[in-house]
C-alpha cells in the first residue's frame, strides 16, 4: 500500500494537532514549521477535513485549527479515507478477484480504524525522547 503525499502530510497535521490539542486553534504556519511541510500544501488540504467534520477552523489573529473531537476519537482510517483512493470499491462482481479484494479493503479499513490518532502522538512524543543525545 502507497500513501500519497497528501495523506502522509494529512497524518502529520494531525498529530500536530494531536500534540497540541489541550492549546486550542494552532495557526498552519506552526504546524508547517513543525512538520517541516508546505504551508500552502496544508492550505489545500485542510478544506476536506474541515468539511468532513474532523477539524474546526477559527479565523482572525488568534484563529488557525483544532481537532473536531479527540484525538482518541479520530483513527487513521478517518483521515487517509478521505485523501486516498484505495478505499473506493473495487468492483461490484462476485468473482473470486473480487472478492479477494473486498476481504482485503475490510480487513485494511478495520486495522486503520484500531489506530487511533493518540496512539500516533504518543509514538511521535516518544520518538523526540529518543532522540536526544549529549
Amino acid at each position: 500500500m502507497k500513501i500519497s503525499s497528501k495523506g502522509i502530510t494529512a497524518i502529520k497535521l494531525f498529530i500536530d494537532l494531536g500534540e497540541h490539542y489541550e492549546e486550542g486553534f494552532i495557526s498552519l504556519i506552526d504546524v508547517a514549521k513543525r512538520k517541516e511541510v508546505s504551508k500552502k500544501f496544508l492550505e489545500q488540504i485542510v478544506p476536506f477535513y474541515k468539511n468532513s467534520g474532523l477539524l474546526l477552523g477559527k479565523g482572525g489573529n488568534q484563529g488557525g485549527y483544532r481537532l473536531a473531537k479527540a484525538p482518541n476519537e479520530i483513527s487513521l482510517f478517518d483521515i487517509l479515507s478521505l485523501s486516498e483512493s484505495i478505499f473506493a470499491p473495487v468492483g461490484s462482481g462476485s468473482s473470486p478477484i473480487d472478492e479477494a479484494f473486498a476481504k482485503a479493503d475490510r480487513w485494511l479499513e478495520e486495522y486503520l480504524s484500531s489506530v487511533t490518532l493518540d496512539k500516533l502522538v504518543e509514538q511521535q512524543v516518544e520518538s523526540y525522547s529518543n532522540s536526544w543525545s549529549i
